[in-house]
């Protein structure tokens, strides 16, 4: 049995590159999952991401949308997306290092650790690691 995967992406004034970046997303779990989530999380955007991500919702019955008021840094839009997400192995798309795996965040702690970057064969092993193998 696959286990679930929800993956996070953090956005900011990201109105011009979310569809695309979305479409990319998607298609990439597609491939790799059918139980997955993507959660796209708004830190306090000024332009019409929010619009953007409620579109994508519309269209995506795995996109969810989670929108910061006003902008409270990235860790914090991670930690929010950690917080709401639903899978069962959380994945964070981040443009600076692609895909990293996240671990969730101790009751002691409360600070997510990173994974090291996925590498190049990032689907195979995203695949073996969901399916447990």
């Amino acid at each position: 049995m696959q286990r679930s995967i929800s993956v996070l992406l953090p956005v900011q004034d990201a109105q011009a590159t979310l569809n695309d970046s979305v479409h990319a997303i998607l298609e990439v779990m597609a491939d790799t999952n059918e139980r997955f989530e993507l959660l796209i999380i708004d830190d306090g955007s000024t332009d019409a991401t929010s619009e953007v991500a409620h579109e994508l919702t519309r269209h995506y019955p795995q996109i969810r949308f989670v929108r910061h008021g006003r902008p409270r840094g990235r860790e914090a839009a991670i930690r929010t997306g950690l917080e709401r997400s639903q899978g069962e192995v959380v994945m964070l798309r981040d443009d600076r290092r692609g895909f990293c795996l996240l671990e969730r965040p101790s009751q002691k702690s409360g600070v997510a650790a990173a994974s090291r970057p996925a590498r190049p064969n990032y689907l195979s092993r995203l695949k073996n690691f969901a399916l447990g193998e």
